[in-house]
C-alpha cells in the first residue's frame, strides 16, 4: 500500500510539472474562441537621413522606363566569373536634408514619407511619360535582430513594412525551451537617438496592443533565459571551475612526488 501510494505521489509531482511547464512556455493563454481583441496600429516606418532606397520602375513597356531605372555594373572579382560586368541597380542614399536625387525628375523631398508615400510620389511625377509605370521603393538594410533563447539567433532582413513580434520570432525559428515568453525585451531607437525598451508577456493576449507588436525596422528583440537555463549555466560553470582546480591540485601534487622521489635517489 505504501508503495501505490508513493507511486500515486510521485505521478502527482509529474503531473503538476508538466502543467506548470506548459504555462511557461504556451503563447497567448488567456483567450477564448470568441475573443476580440483591437490590434495595437501598424505604423509604418518613415524614410529618414542616410536612409538608403532602393528603387525600381517598371512597365509593360520596358523601354519607356529605362531612363528611371539606371543601371551600375559591378566587375566580377573571381576568376571563375566571366569578365564581362553585371548590370545592377543603383541605390539612393538621402541626404543629411532629407532629398535624394532620382533620374528623370530631379530632387525629391523622401525623409518623414513611408515608402508607400515615395512610390505614389515617383508614379504621379512620370506619370504624364508612361501611364503604367509600377514604382517599388525599399529601404535597404531594413532590419530587425532577434537575440538569446532562439533555435537561430541572428539579424533578419524585413522585405516588408508589416512585421509582427511573432513573425519575427518565427524568423529566428521559435524560442528555445528556456525562454522566457513572459518577459520579452524590444529596444527600439527613435529618430533623435534615444531608446526606447518595451516589455511583452507572449502567453498574454495584451501583446496585440502593445506598440511593440509591430517591430520597425533596426528593432532588436531579446528573449531572457529562464530560471532553468540560469540554474545550468551557474551550474555547468561551478563544475568547470571545480574540475580546474581539481586538475591543478592533482598536478601540484604529481610535481611534489616527482621531486621527492628525485630526493631520495
Amino acid at each position: 500500500m505504501k508503495k501505490i501510494l508513493l507511486v500515486l505521489s510521485l505521478f502527482s509531482v509529474f503531473i503538476l510539472d508538466s502543467c506548470k511547464s506548459y504555462k511557461e512556455i504556451a503563447y497567448i493563454q488567456n483567450v477564448t474562441p470568441d475573443s476580440i481583441i483591437k490590434m495595437s496600429e501598424n505604423i509604418p516606418a518613415t524614410i529618414t537621413s542616410n536612409d538608403a532606397l532602393f528603387i525600381t520602375v517598371s512597365s509593360t513597356n520596358p523601354a519607356a522606363v529605362v531612363a528611371y531605372n539606371p543601371s551600375i555594373y559591378i566587375q566580377p572579382t573571381t576568376e571563375e566569373t566571366t569578365n564581362q560586368p553585371t548590370p545592377q541597380m543603383p541605390t539612393y542614399k538621402v541626404s543629411a536634408e532629407g532629398y535624394i536625387n532620382f533620374p528623370g525628375i530631379g530632387k525629391l523631398k523622401v525623409a518623414g514619407l513611408t515608402t508607400s508615400e515615395v512610390e505614389a510620389m515617383i508614379s504621379a511625377e512620370i506619370e504624364q511619360n508612361v501611364s503604367d509605370a509600377i514604382v517599388k521603393v525599399e529601404i535597404e538594410g531594413n532590419k530587425v535582430t532577434v537575440l538569446g533563447e532562439v533555435v537561430s539567433p541572428g539579424v533578419f532582413a524585413i522585405s516588408k513594412e508589416r512585421l509582427t513580434i511573432l513573425e519575427a520570432l518565427s524568423m529566428a525559428k521559435d524560442m528555445t525551451i528556456y525562454g522566457r515568453r513572459d518577459n520579452v525585451l524590444v529596444v527600439r531607437e527613435t529618430e533623435n537617438g534615444e531608446a526606447t525598451f518595451y516589455r511583452l508577456d507572449l502567453t498574454k493576449s495584451d501583446i496585440f496592443t502593445s506598440p511593440a507588436f509591430y517591430l520597425k525596422k533596426n528593432d532588436v528583440v531579446y528573449i531572457e533565459p529562464n530560471k532553468s537555463r540560469k540554474s545550468n549555466s551557474s551550474y555547468n560553470s561551478s563544475k568547470q571551475f571545480n574540475i580546474s582546480v581539481t586538475s591543478t591540485v592533482i598536478s601540484g601534487i604529481s610535481v611534489i612526488a616527482t621531486l621527492i622521489l628525485a630526493i631520495l635517489k
